[in-house]
């Protein structure tokens, strides 16, 4: 199932989600229930049970239709967020990228102490030009 969603509060657009879902869980969702929850939520209401995530958080310039969509210049930074949330035994329940505008919106994460290390809390890859 593929769900594309403006969100907006109090009238101005805040974020773009675009998201997937595995057939068999997506069946389930209807265009009604998304009007008013998170797919997530969704999902956990099914009985969904969320285990391992992985995520990345990049910068992107808005092209002319993203622009649009969060109402900002073509060419603009977007804060840019990649989603794969699995299920407990590995598999894929998940796959969401949220295009956020950083002037009306920020991430914030909240990660327990026990996970505060470069290895399970995050880490930073970099992507050096090679001579």
């Amino acid at each position: 199932m593929h769900a594309l969603r403006l969100r907006s509060i109090k009238g101005a657009p805040v974020m773009l989600t675009d998201a997937w879902v595995p057939a068999a869980l997506g069946k389930r969702v209807s265009a009604a229930a998304l009007r008013k929850h998170a797919l997530y939520e969704i999902l956990m209401a099914q009985g969904v049970k969320f285990g391992r995530v992985v995520q990345e958080i990049t910068a992107q310039a808005a092209d002319p239709a993203y622009a649009g969509w969060l109402r900002t210049e073509v060419g603009a930074p977007l804060l840019k967020l990649v989603r794969l949330l699995h299920d407990p035994e590995s598999r894929p329940v998940q796959y969401i990228t949220v295009y956020l505008s950083p002037e009306r919106s920020r991430i914030l994460m909240d990660i327990s102490a026990d996970k505060v290390n470069t290895l399970s809390a995050g880490q930073f890859v970099h992507d050096v030009p090679r001579d």
